[in-house]
């Protein structure tokens, strides 16, 4: 029997595992340390520790990947075959063994990183996650809104526990944390933004896959918004959340000039908000599983290009 590493590299969502990798450093080198050096503050979180914490942030991913792939084999089988891998490329017992080994080494690295910041209760953030990753998997993504509420604030999260570790690190150090104090309002404000742009993209993808993919989940007894309330009713509601999406950015862009942040205002104005109407644009006009899959693959393509005007944050400052 000859081992092919390319089912594995699916499995995990390699490509998806890199994204989460990029965005968590671009958080603690583009956003964090800028804002905190401004201030005369250096990054007190270890390299180690952050990069641990990164690894830890995959596992838990991947591992979600996985149990949702174990749950998801009879409409993935009907939605999309060709892509089935866990019960065709992987064995279900291996799914599950390689499952259980990721998320309790995330674990054990969780806890370390919250003893080592003193705050073991952050230990429990990486259980959480993966409990809801299960639920999600098992029972969430099965009924109406839950499912795309849960992926969309874990999406956030990705963000937000970068600077939950910093934070937490920079209290063991008195002076520091007097020191940075001024730099943790505009931090804050930052992170809060990004992970905000993280959730609304997130539930307005996990919405169009559920169009994208409603006649697998009717079939199997999924009560999606698209299975409930139809593919029309869908529709508003994912481009209500587009246009919520346009104008909060157009306030944010307005807030970036008027403070001077202008190299993120142009970015925003000349490449995110344009792919915003494209999006718009083409999930009004989507008619049939193709056009929802290229709206869906926009979105991630939006995500992306969010997330990498950090660096401008990092010029900016």
């Amino acid at each position: 029997m000859t081992f092919t590493i390319s089912p594995y590299i699916k499995l995990l969502r390699i490509p998806n595992l890199a994204i989460i990798i990029l965005t968590q450093y671009l958080i603690r080198f583009c956003v964090i340390k800028p804002v905190l050096q401004f201030h005369g503050v250096n990054l007190t979180f270890s390299e180690l520790d952050f990069a641990l914490l990164v690894f830890s942030t995959i596992l838990i991913a991947a591992a979600g990947y996985i149990i949702n792939d174990y749950f998801d084999i009879q409409i993935d089988a009907y939605n999309k075959p060709d892509k089935l891998i866990v019960g065709k490329k992987v064995s279900i017992g291996t799914a599950k063994s390689i499952y259980a080994i990721l998320n309790g080494i995330a674990f054990i690295i969780g806890f370390y990183l919250a003893i080592k910041v003193n705050a073991f209760q952050l230990g429990f953030i990486f259980v959480m996650i993966a409990i809801m990753l299960w639920y999600y998997s098992a029972k969430y993504k099965r009924q109406i809104f839950w499912g795309n509420l849960v992926v969309a604030i874990l999406s956030a999260l990705v963000l937000m526990i970068v600077w939950i570790f910093e934070f937490f690190s920079l209290r063991l150090s008195p002076i520091d944390f007097i020191d940075a104090y001024r730099s943790i309002k505009i931090i804050n404000i930052i992170i809060w933004s990004y992970s905000l742009f993280a959730f609304m993209v997130t539930l307005i993808r996990e919405m169009i896959k559920d169009i994208q993919d409603i006649e697998g989940d009717s079939k199997f007894g999924c009560r999606t918004l698209a299975v409930v309330f139809g593919i029309r009713a869908t529709k508003y509601i994912t481009t209500s959340l587009i246009i919520i999406c346009i104008l909060i950015m157009a306030y944010s862009q307005y807030q970036l000039f008027i403070k001077n942040f202008t190299i993120v205002f142009w970015y925003l104005l000349i490449v995110v908000q344009p792919l915003f109407i494209y999006l718009l644009i083409n999930v009004i006009r989507s008619k049939n599983k193709d056009n929802y899959r290229f709206s869906g693959n926009l979105s991630k393509i939006i995500m992306l290009a969010g997330i990498l005007s950090m660096q401008l944050v990092y010029i900016s400052f």
